[in-house]
């Protein structure tokens, strides 16, 4: 081999600056030239540099350093490495520069190629430039310079790098490949491209033997259909699944979600969060202890102890939560509670669709008004969106029935019915919504101090009025009313009025065969205190009542007819009594009185129908 065997007009300006400093080392040095395919080398030292092959070599054996020039494509094994190149220059065998068509490959996997490398023996790292690039198995790291630590089999990059494994592909502007478990390490505005995500972060680490990407810092994950941060977590690439840790967030198109543990299933669209959920879904705020959520069916459950739900009316809670933002519908398991204005509703199981409004609830359904003092207890409220209606009932097959309550004169008023249903009304002139509460089939009514029956209820919230129809009957102590309809009036909710209307009739026992009665089209009762202060019977008024002499003794009885009545009473007795227009009035001595045909037109005494407690009207 000779000099000219290095063509100076072929060169570039870098190859020309390598040849500048390779005639700095020839200066005053012998030389050896020697041009062969294979040598054979002392292999007894760990710590040389083995040439296994070159094209041409010039050696200088005299000068300070051992040098040796090689051209025309060489082989080179450091330890278990082998180093391919079109020319190198060896100094005293531990160090290395070599350039053109760089390959340094280690076992049946790894392969590095690059431009050019300079090698020190001391340090074992090949320092790689220019178009650098590193494969193992489905593995290409792509770079501009490339520290490669041979021995430990590692590479450390500086001036950005690109890693492309199949669909994944990955850089960030210094990072750190490790040969021996196929993982690296990102650092410095890390960014990753996959068909069904993207990812922007501060820094993460690929482990590709085990198809997991690890987050290590602030991360940003974008998708199809949402936007995830998280600080720490990881993604398998393999099973598409990932776990976001540490201030994981969640943002959907039209949601805001924070967690504990985010995680996501790529392939069933399947989005799982564990500890402090907290979920913002437009008008809507859901927490709970762990939520699921689909992204292809918009199916969503929470939940907690308890879960709750809070939108711009309403204010929720309940043991486990599911709603489904495509459809509109909510159903709830294990106990749940609603709070909406004043009003609060309990129960067990719910149905719910919000866009039509229709509900069903099931379970020890209580609904409580806390500014009106009522509620209703039932094991069933079925409501209509439409009207804004809700129907309570028992449930079927049981003796349980619905009931109503409210607070009524400092008591609590009982009614109980097979339905019962609540209604809004809005009056048409001021655009005010009261509420009507309706009872029908076998009404049973129940106060301390007040009992009744009828076949059908309407309280009238706007009016505060109690309207009984069909065959109703109330008692009050030993009186009982009867008529075609009963309304009774409520004022700063104590009874007020009571008015019967058609066949209305007043029966009051006295004993087993004596009752005082009273009868008109109409009779007007008033109450004070629960107790009746006055009453007025108008349209051919009737009565039938036992007089007592000082000692309580019956004396005798009267009858009297004419068109209207007016009695004052006083702890429970009549005081005053007039009579109105012409009458007629008669009195029966005791021993004459005929006492079991002593009754009115219409007379009938009920006690067998009369509820004794709260039992009685829900049975």
């Amino acid at each position: 081999m000779t000099i000219e065997s290095f063509s100076i007009a072929a060169m570039t300006p870098n190859s020309y600056r390598r040849f500048f400093w390779l005639i700095l080392a020839f200066v005053g040095m012998p030389l050896f030239v020697a041009s062969q395919k294979n040598v054979q080398q002392d292999t007894s030292k760990k710590d040389i540099i083995i040439i296994d092959h070159w094209g041409k070599l010039i050696e200088d054996l005299q000068g300070k350093e051992h040098v040796k020039w090689i051209s025309n494509g060489l082989q080179l094994r450091i330890d278990s490495t082998n180093i391919y190149a079109d020319s190198a220059v060896i100094f005293n065998e531990d160090r290395i520069y070599a350039y053109g068509n760089v390959v340094i490959q280690q076992g049946d996997s790894l392969e590095v190629f690059t431009d050019t490398l300079y090698y020190t023996r001391e340090t074992d790292v090949a320092e790689l430039f220019g178009e650098v690039a590193l494969r193992q198995g489905t593995k290409q790291l792509w770079t501009k310079d490339l520290s490669y630590h041979l021995g430990e089999r590692f590479g450390e990059y500086h001036q950005g790098g690109i890693l492309v494994d199949k669909d994944l592909q990955m850089s960030s502007k210094r990072g750190t490949y490790y040969a021996r478990d196929e993982s690296i390490v990102f650092k410095d505005s890390v960014i990753v491209l996959h068909p069904k995500f993207n990812l922007a972060a501060d820094s993460m680490t690929y482990l590709a033997a085990q198809s997991l990407v690890q987050f290590t810092g602030p991360t940003n994950i974008f998708t199809k259909q949402a936007k995830i941060y998280c600080e720490s977590g990881f993604y398998n690439v393999e099973t598409e699944m990932a776990e976001f840790n540490k201030n994981a967030q969640y943002v959907g198109e039209q949601k805001n979600a924070t967690a504990d543990t985010i995680r996501y299933l790529t392939n069933s669209g399947d989005v799982i969060m564990i500890g402090n959920v907290n979920v913002k879904d437009q008008d809507k705020v859901i927490t709970g202890s762990s939520l699921r959520y689909n992204e292809k069916t918009g199916e969503t459950s929470i939940k907690g102890d308890p879960a709750t739900f809070i939108d711009s009316t309403r204010k929720g809670k309940g043991a486990e939560i599911f709603y489904n933002e495509k459809t509109n519908r909510m159903t709830t398991i294990g106990g749940g509670q609603i709070e909406e204005g004043s009003t609060i509703l309990s129960y067990e199981n719910l149905n719910y669709d919000e866009v039509t409004g229709d509900g069903k609830w099931e379970g020890h359904v209580v609904l409580r008004d806390t500014i009106s003092e009522f509620g209703v207890k039932a094991d069933i409220l079925v409501r209509s969106g439409k009207d804004e209606s809700s129907f309570f009932f028992g449930n079927p097959g049981t003796s349980n029935r619905a009931m109503f309550y409210s607070v009524v004169d400092g008591d609590t008023l009982f009614i109980g019915a097979d339905t019962l249903a609540l209604l809004n009304q809005i009056d048409s002139t001021t655009m005010d919504t009261s509420r009507i509460i309706r009872a029908y089939y076998d009404v049973r009514l129940f106060k301390s101090d007040m009992q009744g029956r009828t076949d059908s209820l309407v309280f009238q919230g706007r009016d505060s009025v109690f309207n009984f129809f069909g065959r109703p009957v109330l008692w009050s102590d030993t009186t009982q009313f009867t008529a075609d309809s009963i309304a009774m009036a409520l004022l700063n909710k104590k009874i007020h009025t009571i008015t019967l209307t058609h066949q209305a009739l007043i029966v009051s026992e006295l004993l087993t065969i004596y009752y005082d009665q009273i009868k008109g089209k109409e009779i007007i009762a008033q109450f004070d205190s629960s107790k009746v202060k006055d009453m007025w019977v108008l349209g051919n008024a009737e009565s039938i009542y036992y007089t007592k002499d000082d000692q309580e003794a019956f004396i005798g009885v009267n009858q009297t007819i004419c068109s209207k009545m007016y009695f004052t009473f006083l702890r429970g007795q009549i005081q005053l009594l007039k009579y109105y227009g012409e009458n007629t009035s008669s009195m029966i001595p005791m021993f004459e009185a005929n006492h079991d045909q002593m009754r009115l037109e219409g007379f009938q005494w009920r006690p067998e129908e009369r509820p004794h407690n709260v039992t009685d009207v829900l049975r």
